[in-house]
């Protein structure tokens, strides 16, 4: 059924060992990585897949849109990356906005997926390589997407969306694969600037060394001055934050950045709404979505 929350029977072993995390404020060191939805949205069911680059078992969320049992169709994904303190199934975009828009006829169908990066990755690599964030997203789960379910497997069918250390994950990954993903869609983004890493917590610590520089390097801005020639109209990219953010500032550093770089993308600041995903999807609602698909291309019929 597609409400029953599903794992392989195989994965148990690995499992038992692993707390499960509560869906509300992610674990700062011992990163938990499958971690089953409380109250899952309709719609959507949990899985997991091995990571061999971790030896762990990693979690996703899937939505799959009205007549995927019954089609032979391929479907392009987008993919939704949650924000820090947070799981695969928390700090989830509302489904209903997708399901809505399909049933209505104003959104194409997609599938969409729900990432697990770690509660404190920001979608990076550590450099002890204990909690691989980006390695697990990019090199495992997307392939293990394209593996298991009928996807327009290329960056002709995939966006990349998030909110927060998601919003930055998003961007960083978007901006360093450009032959991986058509769209970006960044919420509330958590684009510290690398010389306020101290002030980020433990895990900055943990996953960067506290070096600035090494921060730096992995940073959206970093990315968008070296890669700008390969993105500037290629990659769609759109940026969602409320005016009431306290990472207001550093967002409109990166609007600068694409400005400056000459990378086309979309800017919309929204009144009175501070680092709130629930108050930022009631106005976006499902402009996102739509914004992908204007990216999206179906591949040839065979």
């Amino acid at each position: 059924m597609r409400y029953a929350i599903l794992f392989g029977l195989c994965a148990l072993p690995l499992l038992e060992s692993q707390t499960i995390d509560p869906n509300k404020t992610g674990f700062p060191h011992d990163m938990i990585w499958f971690n089953e939805p409380k109250n899952p949205q309709p719609g959507v069911t949990h899985h997991g897949y091995h990571s061999a680059s971790m030896n762990k078992e990693v979690g996703y969320n899937i939505w799959l849109p009205p007549g995927y049992e019954n089609s032979s169709r391929r479907y392009p994904v987008v993919y939704w990356l949650h924000g820090r303190n947070n799981t695969e199934s928390s700090d989830q975009y509302p489904a209903h906005f997708l399901a809505e828009g399909i049933a209505n006829g104003t959104l194409p169908p997609m599938i969409l997926v729900y990432a697990s990066g770690g509660s404190q990755t920001n979608y990076c690599d550590s450099l002890d390589r204990k909690y691989l964030g980006e390695t697990t997203v990019i090199r495992e789960l997307i392939p293990y997407i394209d593996g298991h379910y009928r996807t327009i497997a290329s960056r002709d069918g995939r966006s990349i969306q998030g909110m927060s250390m998601g919003g930055f994950g998003c961007m960083r990954l978007g901006l360093k694969y450009p032959d991986l993903f058509s769209s970006i869609v960044a919420f509330a983004a958590g684009f510290r600037r690398p010389e306020d890493i101290g002030s980020g917590g433990p895990s900055y610590g943990e996953m960067f060394n506290n070096d600035p520089e090494i921060f730096r390097a992995q940073h959206p801005e970093t990315l968008a001055r070296r890669n700008a020639d390969k993105v500037r109209g290629r990659v769609a990219i759109s940026m969602y934050v409320g005016n009431k953010d306290p990472g207001l500032a550093n967002n409109r550093r990166m609007h600068a950045v694409l400005e400056e770089m000459r990378i086309s993308h979309g800017y919309q600041e929204f009144d009175d709404i501070a680092h709130n995903l629930r108050l930022l999807s009631e106005q976006v609602k499902q402009e996102n979505f739509a914004f992908a698909a204007r990216s999206f291309k179906r591949p040839p019929e065979r």
